[in-house]
């Protein structure tokens, strides 16, 4: 699909772009093509597909999965939806909802579902939140493909000295990498910026263990709230851990003090929660 036929299909259906849900249509059919491949899909498997728009994306999953489950926050994509569910009956199924309210685990355990994958085109804006709902759902995606904004690719790909709560929270549970970058011109309207593909393998098993997630998260969202200062100042002004205590924490855990918290590992920050547990019973 070129630049007019898309605004012909949105001329026909009387609909623009929508710059509050960060709509950013990818013409790109070679892209298209690459997300589709790259989803891992089966004849018999299922995907999500979070935000369809005009459904080229989810025409290309229809025709190599066995079951796609499109959630589109914005109504005016209805009749488009429509067209393709008439055109897909069996193995097309859509709601208009929030993904970040819509509960897709139980929609495909109900229906039978032992696995399903994630492929989406997904708004700049809320690329954070969905990355965190994926890797905090219960009944995990077995792969997830994305086309984001390519600086958020590049964080949440990032390597120890560079890292961020993001990074983290994705790399705990799941291997990401870049696939590709997508040039901003291969877009209608263009965002301001270039993005990238983005595929994330979920862990069959998990290679870290937590004993206390909750707490993991306190601890590094805390930290990184002063990521510019060094880590003993972080554990105890935000914290609020003692002082003298925030120092042998360190010591046990083999961290400098100077030390910020870009600059620690993934098996760093477990370390020290476990510790900083452990040191406050």
């Amino acid at each position: 699909m070129n630049t007019d036929q898309l605004k012909d299909l949105l001329r026909r259906y009387r609909l623009k772009p929508n710059f509050t849900y960060g709509q950013n249509f990818l013409l790109d059919e070679i892209v298209l093509t690459d997300m589709a491949d790259a989803a891992a899909l089966s004849p018999g498997g299922a995907v999500l597909e979070i935000g369809p728009g005009i459904g080229n994306l989810t025409r290309l999953l229809l025709q190599r999965a066995g079951f796609v489950l499109a959630v589109e926050k914005d109504p005016k994509f209805l009749p488009i939806l429509k067209a393709i569910r008439k055109d897909f009956p069996k193995k097309f199924y859509f709601e208009i909802a929030d993904i970040l309210e819509y509960d897709f685990q139980k929609f495909f355990q109900e229906k039978g579902f032992e696995s399903y994958s994630v492929a989406a085109n997904i708004p700049y804006y809320i690329t954070g939140k969905i990355l965190k709902m994926l890797m905090a759902a219960r009944f995990k995606p077995q792969m997830i493909t994305l086309l984001t904004q390519k600086e958020v690719a590049g964080n949440v790909c990032a390597k120890a000295g560079d890292l961020s709560v993001l990074a983290i929270s994705v790399q705990l549970f799941a291997e990401p990498k870049i696939l590709q970058i997508v040039p901003a011109r291969s877009f209608y309207p263009a965002p301001k910026v270039d993005s990238a593909v983005l595929q994330i393998a979920p862990y069959e098993t998990p290679r870290y263990k937590l004993e206390d997630e909750k707490k993991f998260f306190r601890l590094l969202k805390a930290c990184f709230a002063g990521k510019r200062k060094q880590i003993h100042n972080t554990l105890s002004g935000n914290l609020g851990l003692d002082k003298n205590l925030a120092q042998r924490v360190l010591e046990q855990t083999k961290i400098a003090p100077q030390a910020r918290p870009q600059e620690l590992t993934i098996e760093q920050w477990i370390m020290l929660a476990e510790n900083v547990e452990r040191i406050n019973k």
